[in-house]
């Protein structure tokens, strides 16, 4: 993430950013004159720009506010430095000084978004309804219980729709690696299968073929 900080205090500069913390995560291009700032936009983009207040009677303020009416996907964080700064138009974020580092990596560093569920239930063949969140498998008016790890299995796949190979169902289901020795992907794909051989008669399942497995 590349990241512009405008600031012209070199106690600032020196002791915040600096920081360790910010310089493992960002690419940090620090400038202090108008002219500087001017010539790296039109050149490159910018995830985040830090600026200081600016005082709207300069010519600075203006220079800076029509370069960024140009670039309206740049986000600006700026910083207060005095009890009667105003919010810039232009500015997304406002931190007032003195600057904590915790609320600067809470503006740039967004958490991820925890995927969403797409499916809680798959259509199998033969009629058959795989319902994730209820570990089962249903047909009809019957139904049988799965253990966690044969619903793990089964989702995962479903949600390849070819041959998937031993190993990769040992890293992504048990989390071992390739070489490992084990009979439990066996055991608990034999078992799987019984369950709904014997419950619902269906024999085709799960394919095999050349140490890999498929649903049907």
């Amino acid at each position: 993430m590349n990241v512009l900080i405008v600031e012209n205090n070199f106690l600032l500069k020196e002791n915040f950013f600096s920081s360790l913390e910010l310089k493992k995560k960002f690419n940090l291009i620090f400038l202090s004159s108008v002219n500087s700032v001017k010539k790296i936009l039109e050149k490159k983009n910018f995830d985040y720009i830090i600026i200081s207040s600016l005082n709207p009677k300069l010519n600075s303020f203006n220079v800076i506010m029509s370069l960024f009416k140009n670039k309206p996907n740049n986000k600006i964080i700026q910083i207060m430095e005095k009890n009667n700064d105003v919010k810039h138009n232009f500015s997304s974020y406002c931190l007032k000084k003195p600057l904590i580092i915790n609320r600067l990596l809470a503006i740039l560093v967004k958490p991820k978004k925890k995927k969403n569920i797409k499916k809680k239930r798959f259509l199998l063949k033969n009629g058959l309804i795989f319902k994730k969140l209820q570990r089962t498998i249903f047909c009809k008016n019957k139904k049988i219980l799965l253990t966690e790890k044969e619903c793990e299995i089964l989702e995962y796949l479903i949600s390849k729709k070819k041959f998937i190979k031993k190993s990769d169902l040992l890293k992504n289901v048990w989390g071992f690696n390739s070489k490992v020795k084990t009979r439990t992907l066996e055991t608990h794909i034999y078992r799987l299968r019984k369950k709904i051989k014997t419950n619902f008669g269906v024999k085709a399942f799960i394919s095999s073929n050349n140490n890999s497995y498929k649903m049907f």
